[in-house]
């Protein structure tokens, strides 16, 4: 993210968005009450014809929506630029990248602001490609966020042995391996699969930055790449690998019964009135509905940890009710 200007004690940023990363973080300090400004077109009646317009529209916030590629904010116009857009009426502001915003919060809390502040600095661009005969899975991985981008399928008969339609499925599969590396200066990029597809593909890929490693099927093969020490090696300065590992971290305390870690709203409560908070997890959807005890939290400097990606340690995490707390002792 693009930081213009930005005042915790004012409630006040200006910003441009750059990355998908930037709208996950937004959408955990964006909330209703808050104001938002941008440049929205609107169709404008002129006449008898319409005209697309470029405007300056505020919104007070009511709700935000997070998509795959926008973050869309909801709430009641009572700033516009242009007499026909009138005051109080609803309108939606896409958040994406390339746009550019103010926000207006009456209180900006220290969790916010240094989730804004890391914005500041470069998220690791990591593709992964899994395969086996006929199929492949291409991933991209950023700080925030692990997207399926898409898939690549071949009716792949008799794998044991060279056939056409196994040869036109590797010749495809290099095809988007080259498209997918020429397009970006990626910080990783991964192609899993079996030994000996490795092999014929290491040797088209010679020179080139491409870590090769195997799994036994494209659909399982995410898994089985961050289980491995090698890749979570390469792997652990994004939030992504660190939200798996609190999460492991977290569940063995608990079935530990290690008392230093607390879930559940009513024992959370009572280990904040102790004021001996150290560190929490939390869901968007927590972070929302939960405002007294996120700013107790805050107020009491708590590393408070967002989790955003759909995978199996939100799920945990929303299965504990959004929370998990780690105490001091």
């Amino acid at each position: 993210m693009k930081i213009f200007k930005m005042s915790q004690k004012k409630g006040y940023l200006r910003a441009r968005v750059d990355s998908y990363d930037d709208l996950v973080v937004l959408s955990y300090v964006i909330e209703s009450g808050d104001k938002l400004v941008s440049y929205s077109r609107r169709k404008i009646k002129v006449d008898d014809s319409y005209d697309i317009r470029l405007i300056k529209v505020g919104i007070t916030v009511e709700e935000l929506k997070l998509t795959d590629d926008a973050l869309s904010v909801g709430g009641k116009i009572y700033l516009s630029s242009d007499e026909q857009v009138p005051l109080h009426k609803y309108h939606s502001i896409d958040l994406a990248p390339k746009r550019s915003f103010v926000l207006l919060k009456t209180k900006m809390l220290n969790f916010q602001a240094s989730s804004l502040n890391r914005l500041r600095h470069k998220s690791p661009r990591i593709l992964i490609c899994t395969y086996e005969d006929g199929y492949a899975i291409f991933y991209k991985i950023t700080n925030y966020s692990l997207q399926k981008m898409y898939e690549l399928k071949e009716n792949v008969s008799g794998k044991r042995f060279r056939n056409d339609s196994r040869d036109r499925f590797f010749r495809k599969l290099t095809i988007d391996i080259t498209n997918e590396y020429k397009k970006e200066d990626w910080d990783l990029f991964i192609v899993a699969g079996n030994a000996l597809g490795n092999q014929a593909l290491g040797a088209q890929f010679k020179g080139l930055k491409i870590i090769f490693d195997t799994v036994s099927y494209a659909d399982t093969g995410l898994k089985e790449l961050i289980r491995k020490d090698t890749i979570n090696k390469l792997l652990k300065g994004t939030k992504i690998a660190a939200q798996k590992a609190l999460m492991e971290e977290y569940v063995n305390g608990i079935s530990e019964a290690n008392n230093s870690y607390v879930y559940g709203k009513n024992e959370i409560r009572e280990a904040l009135s102790k004021g001996t908070p150290e560190q929490a997890l939390v869901s968007r959807d927590f972070v929302m509905k939960n405002k007294d005890i996120i700013e107790k939290l805050d107020a009491d400097m708590t590393d408070i940890k967002i989790f955003y990606d759909k995978d199996e340690s939100l799920d945990t995490l929303e299965n504990f009710g959004g929370v998990l707390l780690k105490v001091r002792k």
